[in-house]
């Protein structure tokens, strides 16, 4: 794919903390030695780990030199690799707290996939995991509808450019590996002030898989403007002129013990 836009990205930057926010408050180890953050962004999630293990030896990682760059700039007094978490990371080490907040569906395949940041841990090593469930907004299928549809079907050739599993499947992959361990869903209401931040919104992270296959601005474009009467039949506004704009996602928390 192209590479991120952090300035969009971070346009939201507190509502896409929330799900950060919330995984972090679940994580309950005190203290810790060595944290990563597994596909860090620009370290909004990185820096909000920091503040909470202010001792711990901090190292974000992500593909995107963008992301990356962006990092650096705001945060110097973290660890960040541009590395992707697709290749071999045992060159990492170890870690008490392996973090990753909106990436995994990114990758296919997660039954090999978890295992792999399972041996990033230190013994009693906690994992925290966020995946964001796309196919549960009411905008999924309707887009989708979309990309397949005669007009695009030829410009989108990637038609399910991201992995999702049920809560169940993420439940059998824990059981086989932990004791005991917190598996939920939660659903986020985020009020934005018009149907354009709701297309904005997705334009860096839902919709990215797709304008990426598209070659020019001018197919960028059209096929935003085809999403808008999406936009339309889906989302209404509130009495105070909002819209809000519910994502489920999927959280899991688990440690290793002795």
């Amino acid at each position: 794919m192209a590479d991120w836009n952090t300035e969009l990205y971070l346009k939201f930057e507190e509502g896409r903390n929330k799900p950060i926010r919330d995984l972090i408050s679940h994580i309950y180890v005190k203290s810790a030695g060595r944290v990563i953050d597994i596909g860090c962004g620009p370290g909004n999630s990185t820096i909000l780990l920091k503040k909470v293990y202010k001792n711990a030896n901090m190292v974000g990682i992500d593909n995107s030199p963008n992301m990356i760059q962006k990092a650096k700039q705001e945060y110097p007094e973290i660890t960040w690799i541009l590395k992707d978490i697709a290749d071999d990371m045992s060159d990492l080490g170890k870690f008490d707290i392996v973090f990753s907040n909106s990436v995994l569906h990114w990758l296919p395949d997660h039954t090999k996939l978890l295992p792999r940041l399972f041996d990033l841990l230190n013994e009693d090593g906690v994992i925290a995991i966020q995946i964001p469930y796309f196919f549960g907004t009411p905008i999924y299928r309707p887009l989708y509808n979309l990309v397949e549809s005669k007009k695009w079907d030829s410009y989108i050739t990637v038609k399910q450019p991201t992995t999702y599993n049920d809560v169940g499947f993420y439940y059998d992959l824990l059981s086989a590996h932990f004791s005991s361990f917190d598996i939920w869903t939660t659903k986020h209401t985020h009020v934005l002030s018009s149907k354009d931040e709701i297309i904005n919104w997705y334009k860096p992270t839902g919709f990215k898989a797709f304008l990426d296959q598209l070659k020019t601005n001018e197919l960028k474009e059209a096929f935003l403007s085809d999403i808008h009467p999406i936009i339309n039949d889906i989302y209404n506004e509130q009495k105070d002129g909002k819209f809000l704009l519910r994502f489920e996602r999927l959280f899991f928390v688990a440690q290793l013990t002795k």
